[in-house]
């Protein structure tokens, strides 16, 4: 059985998705409730142009208001049912999601979330580090380090040099790995907004929350 948390979940992304490629041209539009509000508007009055001034920059170069208005007409089912839903929309729905995760093909998890003002994948896409916990991005930053390139390191430094270079990372990760298997590592902010993690005497990382995750702000 679905629980409440997750249907409201797929309720508010179900909607993020109808209005997937609307955005706010006008300031005076001061978020997705209002945006919801001005399409839905549209739609009972059957006006596509007010539709069309919705949609965002990048879309309207790619679309014209002619093709639009074709498109408008041609959905007109589409549009009753977008109607039916957003009038059915409960309470619960009514507020949009600002984050959570789908599933998608192959078992892949993505999680998004609202930043500065639009919706963006901040972890699950290949290649994407996980930022999502101060370890995590952490054990990213390891990863990262295992599997970097000093290629073209080697027509700038002597060999020697990028020996050591290297050598003296790998062994920064490998004590960085230990430590972080330990219990109480990561230290926190009275407003868990910043943590650090000590790994060596004087010698420490100290990262910073954001809208797009845990950011290494400091390394010593």
């Amino acid at each position: 059985m679905i629980g409440s948390a997750h249907r409201r979940a797929l309720g508010g992304l179900a909607l993020a998705l109808a209005l997937g490629g609307l955005a706010c041209k006008s300031a005076r539009i001061r978020g997705p409730e209002e945006l919801r509000d001005r399409y839905l508007a549209a739609l009972k009055s059957n006006d596509p142009d007010a539709a069309y001034a919705l949609l965002a920059p990048e879309v309207q170069a790619r679309t014209t208001p002619a093709e639009f208005r074709a498109r408008w007409q041609a959905q007109k089912k589409e549009r009753e049912a977008a109607i039916a839903a957003i009038n059915k929309l409960d309470d619960a729905h009514k507020a949009p999601v600002r984050s959570g995760t789908t599933v998608h093909r192959g078992g892949h998890v993505i999680t998004w979330a609202e930043v500065e003002g639009r919706y963006r994948i901040v972890d699950g896409l290949p290649g994407l580090p996980n930022t999502t916990t101060p370890a995590a991005a952490i054990r990213s930053l390891i990863a990262a380090v295992r599997s970097a390139d000093i290629g073209g390191l080697l027509a700038l430094m002597d060999g020697d040099l990028v020996d050591q270079l290297r050598d003296e990372w790998q062994r920064r990760v490998d004590v960085l790995e230990e430590r972080l298997e330990q219990p109480g590592s990561v230290e926190y902010t009275p407003d868990m907004q910043r943590a650090f993690f000590r790994y060596e005497p004087g010698r420490g990382l100290t990262l910073e929350q954001t809208a797009g995750g845990w950011r290494i702000k400091a390394l010593q």
